[in-house]
């Protein structure tokens, strides 16, 4: 064939008809023959009606009854899977999506119906042999030179042939993307594409403008969760540290094999080849001073000893109803002030027990865990620690402040108080500091057996009694409105009742506090054993109040992005991160829903704002995952780039922009299939299923095993 007639229409074509009827023929002959490379031909656009191409256009084919029967589950029998147009023109593929399919009784249409009567049956299968109408979106489009597609946006030719492509077909012209986490295998709303062997994969640069995942109770977002993290830690050579924020340790359970096979399987089998449970985790496990006291020897203060009862305990009560195993043993050692204990039996567990210690830690930077302080009282607070730090080259406690305060706030004492008190010659035995003691002894370890005003607090040169004394003489000569103190008061008692900021442990004559980790020490060694890093909000705090979770959540993110940020600035490269936040609307709330603490919930969000920002540049990627959005605030809905949909109900979608098309389904969605919305996408969205759990998936409290 000469390079003329590979042209298609030329003067010389339109001066014979007949050699216009021949070059059509050759060109729709060699439509077909490559419609055959790129799967099963099975239908053609209709000669019928008009093959319009235009903004939002739809185009119309038939499919003859031999080949609309001849397969239960091909994609024409389903609206939303994928065909593909081969143009004669050019031999251009042009992706269409079904949108809507027609089927009509001919028999009936022109009236023959069969007779009524009780003799002769009045089904009639003849009026069934019909040709189907179908009607699809045009999608995208490319040439066998295009590298990418393009929106479909030529002319198409009545005639052209229609194909149900081929696998790596489909994949080229959706360009999905090659590398990255899986979630899935691609699919509608009713089903798999392709039999569930088209994965689809987030980049993990999408990653790192965020994620929300929606979806009802059951939908399965835990389950996508667990299966993205085992199929990061499996299939990406070179992936970000997982932290995973974990209200119901639903995620320590990475490490335990699934004894059931997930389903569906040719997902398992297509998309998660090899992916397996995790050879380990390391769990920060946050743990309150009333936890350790139970576990201390007063006899034998031993606080590492006391730290490896508590791994034990923790290990029986989280693994001992999943494994059979009665016996472990930890190692412990130190790294950088970092406590950290591990054992191999029977999978890695690096157990780091996690407390917030203020001693070196800024008033700005105390910020986060007093969320909804007003500035006055961030002045006097920051008044208040800068002018004892000046003096003694540490902050103090907190309970030093609370014990001062307290003062302040208990009128009994308040009045009992000398106004001209003046530290310098305060006497030790005086009642109203007396007093102030006994309102922090609750928040020292075994205080009622020891004399801790006489205790210094470490190596410094101050006991408890001796902070509580200078916080009240600053308190004194500040003069703050009554208001001020009372609103200081309300988030210091709020902050110590968690039990577990600054826990000092009595030992030699002395208050010891423990020392908080380094998160940049937990991330290299997650790092290093390659395993990801589980902060378990649930073991040891069942009691301790959504107070407690906040505040560890809101220090740990602020721990890592400043982290992430002063390495940067010095120019240390360091590893990426994926911060998973489960049940992400209890942490970040909604100002609509919230009728006391505004102040706070604002403080929240530009906290998060400031976060996700500095993520996005420094290789923080933030998962909120949520049954709730309504709950969640704005601003989370605002700085994720990529939203995961699973079943959800439409009151729940009012904030989200959610494509038309694909509203309606959302309510309806099958358990684990999901929309997923991403400019990581050519379409804008795409539909996936992911398989029931790749790894363990228990509930432990109710005893029941998922899948």
């Amino acid at each position: 064939m000469d390079k003329k007639e590979t042209i298609g229409l030329n003067e010389e074509f339109l001066n014979s008809a007949e050699d216009q009827a021949n070059k059509l023929e050759k060109l729709l002959l060699m439509s077909y023959e490559e419609a055959k490379k790129d799967g099963k031909i099975i239908g053609k656009i209709s000669r019928y009606g008009e093959v319009k191409v235009e903004e939002n256009s739809e185009i119309e084919f038939i499919i003859d009854p031999a080949t609309y029967y001849s397969e239960s589950d091909a994609p024409f029998h389903k609206v939303g899977d994928y065909l593909v147009v081969i143009d004669p023109k050019d031999l251009r593929k042009v992706l269409i999506r079904i949108k809507s399919i027609i089927r009509k009784d001919e028999l009936a249409a022109i009236g023959l119906e069969p007779p009524i009567s009780q003799i002769v049956n009045s089904v009639e299968p003849r009026g069934l042999i019909t040709n189907t109408l179908v009607k699809g979106e045009l999608v995208l489009e490319m040439t066998k030179d295009d590298k990418n597609p393009r929106p479909a946006t030529k002319s198409i030719e009545p005639q052209s042939p229609v194909v149900d492509p081929n696998p790596d077909i489909l994949i080229k012209l959706l360009d999905l993307p090659r590398e990255g986490i899986t979630l899935g295998a691609l699919s509608t709303p009713s089903g798999l594409v392709k039999n569930g062997q088209i994965p689809v994969r987030l980049p993990l640069s999408a990653l790192y403008h965020h994620m929300l995942i929606l979806g009802t109770t059951g939908s399965g977002k835990t389950t996508l969760l667990k299966n993205l993290i085992a199929s990061l830690y499996n299939q990406l050579e070179k992936h970000p540290i997982s932290i995973i924020i974990d209200l119901n340790q639903d995620f320590v359970q990475l490490p335990i094999p699934n004894n059931i096979t997930p389903i569906p399987q040719e997902i398992a089998n297509s998309c998660y080849k090899d992916v397996r449970q995790l050879k380990g985790i390391i769990s920060v496990v946050p743990i309150s001073s009333d936890l350790i006291e139970s576990k201390l020897d007063v006899n034998m203060i031993d606080i590492n000893k006391t730290f490896k009862e508590i791994a034990k305990k923790y290990f029986y009560e989280t693994f001992g109803p999943l494994i059979n195993n009665n016996k472990v043993e930890f190692n412990q050692f130190e790294r950088n002030k970092t406590v950290i204990l591990q054992t191999n039996n029977p999978f890695k567990l690096i157990f780091i027990p996690y407390v917030i210690n203020t001693l070196e830690t800024s008033t700005d930077n105390l910020s986060p865990l007093l969320p909804g302080l007003t500035p006055l009282a961030k002045d006097l607070l920051k008044k208040m620690r800068e002018k004892f730090k000046k003096k003694h080259g540490v902050y103090s406690p907190i309970q030093a402040i609370y014990g001062a305060l307290s003062i302040f706030i208990d009128k009994s004492i308040y009045r009992s108080f000398n106004k001209n008190y003046n530290k310098d010659n305060y006497d030790e035995k005086d009642e109203p500091l007396e007093q102030a003691l006994e309102y922090v002894k609750p928040y020292i370890i075994n205080s009622d057996n020891l004399a801790i005003e006489n205790m210094t607090v470490n190596n410094y040169d101050f006991t408890i009694l001796d902070a509580i004394g200078e916080y009240v003489d600053i308190l004194l000569k500040a003069r703050s409105h009554e208001e001020t103190i009372k609103a200081l008061y309300r988030r210091i008692s709020s902050l110590i009742e968690t039990q577990i900021i600054d826990i000092l442990v009595p030992q030699h004559k002395k208050l010891i506090p423990i020392n908080e980790p380094d998160w940049s020490t937990i991330v290299d060694l997650g790092n290093d054993e390659n395993i990801p890093i589980i902060l378990d909000l649930k073991w040891g705090l069942d009691l301790a109040g959504f107070d407690a979770l906040r505040a560890i959540t809101y220090r740990t993110l602020d721990k890592l992005i400043s982290w992430k940020h002063k390495s940067w600035a010095k120019r240390i490269e360091t590893p990426n991160l994926m911060v998973i936040i489960d049940e992400s609307h209890q942490f970040f709330q909604n100002e609509s829903k919230v009728k006391e603490d505004l102040d706070a919930i604002r403080q929240i969000s530009a906290m998060i704002s400031k976060i996700a920002r500095l993520g996005r540049a420094r290789g923080v990627g933030l998962v909120f995952s949520t049954h709730s959005p309504s709950d969640l605030n704005d601003i989370i809905l605002q700085l994720t780039n990529t939203k995961i949909i699973l079943r959800t109900e439409k009151s729940q979608l009012e904030k989200i922009s959610v494509p038309k098309e694909a509203l309606e389904y959302l309510p309806r969605l099958q358990d684990r299939m999901m929309l997923v919305e991403s400019y990581a996408f050519r379409m804008g969205y795409v539909f996936a299923q992911t398989t029931t759990p790749l790894t363990a998936h228990y509930d432990i409290s109710a005893n029941i095993t998922y899948y």
